[in-house]
């Protein structure tokens, strides 16, 4: 069957003939080369064919014969499986009388090999309980004990376990107190316990001694399931320690319990540093030792649960713990019966010992033992330490807001630069002193509800604080007379309340961003979240309850129960304590992050950044308008706030009083009938010399005592009324000529405008007097410009402000521009004929 040809096997037939033959018709021979490749292809195909036709035949008849004999072979194997199986059921039948009566006698004798070995284990528990018996070598007796240790942990069942375990533990008790005689006797040679002044090291052969005994005592160790589990110390958080530490804490609790304890002078409840300072000495002088030689042999018998040194240190701490409980609970009794005349005396110097002996420890061990915190934190501890810590606190800063120096000022902080402005009152710093001496005792507590219990305190003294402040502002403000400010006397009350609120809300702003209160603030709101998803629960599940059955009250009070339970549940399920403190000090550290870096970026705009210490100059973000974040101190810095302004509202009143009293006689003069003088030759008007004097003397006075912040805003503040009741008060009501304007333009801009600018800065670079400098700008416009303004300002109200915006006229209003303008005698026309001629 011949197979077509496509057009694409045409077209590359003829490419590959173009290609062979090329394109000169002419010449055939590459024809004749073609046509003779193709004969040879064509007689290679053909004879390829012939011998695969000759080989098929064959081929196919020898696989057919294989498939035939394969065949054959898988039947026969089929039948022979067939047959085994027969032969295996029938076999299976005719044995099983046989195999059942075997796998009776292969039980018993099962049986019989385990009472076998029952037996022989205790023959062999009684055997080495000879053997030890006969032993006298230390060394053979703890391998002997190795052995039953070894069948104790292997036998766990039965009367045999119990057994064993009575023997262990009856052993474990006769080496124990044979090897704690040898033990202690090797202690007295090397002169245990050790003093400060015993540097000497002790000989190597004693050294190898306490080295054998220490390592028969841990050999010796009873498996942990074999120790009694007796109540520890509740202020001995750490496990049992291990035998060795145990023997060697054993001589220092004897002394402990001799001095410290009883009716002898050193055991006196009112000197708590005399136990809590030896505990100090002996964890100092001993863990060394410990460490050097007793950690080293728990390490070579890879015994890693040992930790000697921890051990050591926290059975030292325990006593010191337990001693102190004992000690605050009888300032308790015996302060009742009057045996200690200042109880909370004595309870805060106890607590103040206690914390100093943390810090202490913590300095000694490197590691953070809580068991003397423990004791404070107890409930009855730690609600009179909160108690005599507020009472204390509030005492003393009655004290010192009585004291007749409480409002002098003092270089706040340890790094404060030579020469700066001092203006932090003396009560201030020492309030401020009070709180940070408040966190640093309770910074270190463990848990941070206690340190929340600690930061409601500092809220409720900063209140008090701020209602001092209050009473002391308004007896202030009571007590001001008309030469206050005047002279260079004593501070004034009021400019140090003021001082003094703005000192305390700045220092509040600074802690609130600092990572302890950071990390209350976040822990604080945690918590309560929970606690509102706790009482939201709550609610509903009562309101369900309710709903239901109203009349089974056991029923109710169980699904109470059942429910506290499991919302408690959710709770430690959602997040334990810890997971909580570590989440709010990772958000803390996250935002003290952002607020560093966004300082970073606008101190690259800002030339004059704010410098950290307080009594140079405070960093004034909030004041530059931006929203204040109080943090953990919600609203204590806003009511400070508020306070400061009301004393510098009080304060800028008083500078203002008599300067508006005695400024009439320049109201009065008269504007629009003075000579012209040249501007060279002006001078400051008479009449406003005193009103001006008095007010400069005072500003500089007050400006003096307070911080640079408060004394610019106290500068902005008198400029701002000054501004606005002259303007109203004179200019708005005031006729003007041309003499008039040129002396009323130099009063403005070369006395008044200069009283009010800093004194870093120029009066050009300021506008402190917005006012009354734009009413200058209209008085000394040019005539025919003024007259323009005026004409749109009266005809053509809607564009007049957009007029008055193109002169650079934006704080006086459309209706006093128009006043101001019409007040001036050369605009004056028919239509004000009598007016004008009046003030002549």
């Amino acid at each position: 069957m011949k197979s077509k040809l496509t057009d694409e096997d045409k077209i590359d037939i003829i490419n590959n003939l173009n290609i062979k033959i090329g394109s000169d018709i002419n010449n055939l021979a590459d024809a004749i080369d073609v046509e003779g490749e193709l004969i040879r292809k064509k007689k290679h195909l053909q004879s390829s064919l012939n011998v695969a036709n000759d080989e098929v035949p064959t081929k196919l008849s020898s696989t057919l014969k294989k498939a035939e004999h394969n065949s054959k072979q898988i039947q026969n194997l089929k039948i022979k499986s067939e047959q085994l199986k027969l032969k295996v059921e029938d076999f299976l039948n005719r044995t099983k009388p046989l195999r059942t009566e075997l796998d009776k006698r292969f039980s018993a004798i099962s049986r019989l090999e385990g009472v076998l070995l029952y037996l022989k284990s205790f023959e062999k528990i009684d055997e080495l309980s000879s053997q030890m018996k006969q032993c006298t070598d230390d060394e053979q007796l703890v391998q002997l004990y190795g052995e039953l240790k070894v069948m104790c942990s292997q036998y766990s069942k039965g009367h045999q376990a119990a057994y064993v375990k009575e023997y262990t533990h009856y052993w474990h008790n006769i080496l124990k107190d044979g090897l704690t005689k040898h033990y202690e006797d090797v202690l007295k040679l090397l002169k245990w316990p050790f003093t400060s002044s015993e540097n000497s090291l002790p000989p190597k052969d004693l050294l190898t001694k306490f080295t054998n005994m220490t390592r028969y005592l841990f050999l010796i160790q009873e498996p942990e399931d074999l120790t009694s589990s007796a109540i520890s110390d509740e202020f001995n958080l750490e496990p049992n320690p291990c035998l060795p530490v145990r023997i060697l804490l054993r001589p220092l609790k004897k002394r402990f319990a001799f001095h410290f304890t009883g009716a002898r002078q050193t055991a006196r409840i009112d000197r708590p540093e005399w136990f809590l300072t030896q505990t100090l000495t002996w964890i100092r002088d001993h863990q060394t030792f410990v460490k050097n030689h007793v950690q080293p042999v728990a390490d070579k018998l890879e015994m890693k649960s040992v930790n000697a040194v921890e051990e050591f240190n926290a059975g030292l701490i325990a006593l010191a713990a337990e001693r102190l409980h004992t000690v605050l609970g009888l300032y308790i009794t015996q302060g009742a019966k009057g045996e200690i005349v200042d109880i909370d005396g004595a309870f805060a110097h106890a607590i103040d010992e206690t914390l100093g002996f943390h810090r202490e420890l913590s300095a000694i061990t490197d590691i953070e033992m809580n068991s003397v915190l423990a004791v404070l934190t107890k409930a009855e501890t730690f609600v009179r330490w909160l108690s005599v810590e507020k009472k204390y606190a509030l005492s003393k800063m009655d004290e010192a807001l009585g004291n007749e120096q409480w409002s002098e000022p003092v270089a706040a902080g340890v790094s404060v630069a030579v020469g700066s402005v001092l203006w932090v009152p003396r009560s201030a710093d020492w309030f401020i002193a009070l709180l940070k001496t408040i966190e640093d005792r309770y910074a270190m507590l463990p848990q941070p509800g206690h340190r929340l219990q600690f930061l409601e305190l500092q809220l409720e003294l900063i209140e008090e604080w701020r209602i001092r402040l209050t009473q002391l502002m308004s007896a202030a403000m009571d007590s001001l007379q008309p030469d206050s400010f005047l002279t260079a006397s004593s501070p004034h009350p009021l400019t140090a309340v003021i001082n003094a609120a703005h000192y305390t809300r700045m220092v509040l702003l600074q802690w609130a961003h600092s990572l302890h209160y950071l990390q209350l603030h976040f822990y604080r709101r945690q918590f309560e979240y929970f606690t509102q998803q706790q009482h939201r629960d709550d609610e509903t599940e009562t309101t369900t309850s309710s709903d239901s059955d109203e009349d089974d009250d056991y029923d109710s009070e169980e699904d109470e129960a059942k429910k506290r339970s499991r919302i408690e549940s959710e709770i430690n399920e959602a997040m334990s304590l810890n997971e909580l403190e570590f989440k709010a000090k990772m958000m803390a550290l996250s935002e003290m992050s952002r607020r560093t870096s966004l300082m970073h970026e606008q101190s690259q705009y800002d030339i004059a950044a704010p410098i950290a210490n307080l009594a140079v100059a405070e960093p004034l973000a909030c004041e530059l308008g931006q929203e204040e974040e109080a943090g953990v101190f919600a609203e204590a810095p806003a009511l400070l706030a508020h306070l400061r302004d009301a004393g510098l509202s009080s304060l800028a009143d008083h500078i203002l009083l008599e300067f508006k009293a005695t400024i009439r006689d320049y109201k009065k003069q008269k504007w629009h009938a003075m000579l012209t003088v040249e501007e060279r030759a002006l001078s400051v008007s008479g009449a406003l010399c005193g009103p001006l004097a008095a007010l400069c003397a005072r500003l500089a006075a007050a400006a003096a005592r307070l911080a640079p912040a408060l004394a610019a805003r106290l500068r902005a503040s008198l400029a701002t009324h000054l501004d606005l009741f002259l303007l109203q008060e004179m200019v708005l009501e005031t006729w003007f000529n041309t003499g008039g304007t040129l002396q009323f333009t130099h009063d403005v801009k070369r006395n008044l405008v200069p009283a009010f600018a800093p004194p870093n800065k120029a009066a050009s670079q300021i506008c402190q007097l917005p006012r009354l400098l734009e009413a200058c700008k209209l008085l000394n416009m040019d005539y025919d410009d003024a007259r323009r303004l005026r004409s749109i300002l009266a005809k053509q109200p809607a564009v007049g402000t957009e007029s008055l915006t193109n002169h650079g006229i934006t704080h006086i209003q459309f209706n006093e521009a128009l006043q101001i303008l019409s007040q001036r005698t050369d605009l004056s026309d028919a239509s004000t004929p009598s007016s004008v001629m009046e003030l002549f």
